[in-house]
């Protein structure tokens, strides 16, 4: 049997329940072994898992080796810091920080500890993320000139994690991110980076529910995005090129998707399937770094590019 790294997780949140810890039971590399949680788990809950009742307590365990933090976004930064000054590698969730000035004192701790740190975007583990690069790096579509991001749904839950500015509420931090992140990649695949960055903003308790922005790259791409709380479920990223568009629906979601290419050839689709849970991927990706093993990571150095922007866009945020 393969090496697993003993991970543990920071908070009782939805995506560690219902998607990382299945994702990491399931997996090669990585075994989930404790979960701290301030407030009470269902005795059933994965009765294998040790139980902390603080975040403190779990960090100290020596058997830990990495931390997966997917508490509120306001947060992320001060856990993180901690669980790399005890050694911990650390995953953390998207956005991995709230402001650039927070993303380099984490990338700070991480270098002053030895330890890696990973911003958790699953989705660039998963099939449609892979063709999308492909096809860029393919050349096919000729220079991208144009990107069309969205990425929304209506929030009509109590979320005091969205909703509470904080907490680092606000939808360009929830799902806004995902669309900067697309962007971002495009931009380096083409040797660009963003250079102008606006938004404006619908506001409620003090957070952006729905966020429009125009970005502009230095080597003339544009990009628009919109990211929502208030409106119908949707995701999509279009690509405009000097010879062809691309349309990929439901980008950031894990399973099968549909890639819809015009080129200088016409139409065509291209079918993905997610043969592995990318969530379970992106654990193995970072635990066979921490192996020392090859393994592609999600560069800190697009993590704060990514920080960079949405400090732009979120500026005239009271």
């Amino acid at each position: 049997m393969e090496r697993q790294v003993r991970w543990g997780i920071l908070g009782n949140a939805m995506i560690a329940r219902e998607y990382m810890i299945p994702a990491m039971r399931g997996s090669k590399r990585s075994r989930a072994a404790a979960i701290a949680s301030r407030g009470p788990l269902p005795a059933d809950f994965l009765p294998e898992l040790r139980r902390y009742p603080d975040y403190e307590a779990l960090l100290r365990d020596p058997e830990i080796e990495a931390v997966y933090v997917p508490v509120p976004n306001a947060l992320h930064a001060e856990w993180s810091v901690r669980a790399m000054e005890r050694g911990k590698h650390v995953l953390c969730e998207k956005p991995m920080a709230c402001t650039e000035a927070e993303g380099r004192r984490m990338a700070d701790a991480a270098r002053a500890n030895g330890v890696l740190l990973m911003e958790a975007f699953m989705y660039r583990y998963g099939g449609k993320f892979r063709a999308m690069r492909e096809i860029l790096r393919g050349g096919e579509l000729g220079r991208i000139r144009g990107v069309r991001a969205c990425h929304g749904y209506l929030l009509d839950w109590k979320s005091p994690a969205r909703q509470d500015p904080a907490l680092g509420g606000g939808c360009l931090y929830d799902v806004g991110c995902y669309c900067v992140d697309a962007v971002n990649e495009i931009a380096r695949l083409q040797g660009a980076r963003l250079c102008e960055a606006r938004s404006v903003m619908r506001l409620e308790g003090g957070v952006d529910v729905h966020s429009s922005a125009c970005l502009l790259c230095g080597d003339g791409m544009t990009a628009s995005l919109d990211c929502w709380f208030d409106g119908k479920e949707r995701q999509e990223l279009v690509l405009l090129g000097e010879r062809g568009t691309l349309r990929v629906p439901n980008l950031f979601e894990p399973g099968p998707g549909r890639l819809e290419l015009t080129g200088p050839d016409g139409p065509r689709t291209i079918e993905t399937a997610d043969e592995a849970d990318p969530y379970g991927l992106e654990a193995d990706a970072f635990s066979a770094a921490i192996l020392g093993m090859e393994s592609e990571l999600v560069p800190l150095s697009g993590t704060m590019e990514n920080l960079r922007t949405l400090d732009l866009l979120l500026r005239e945020r009271p």
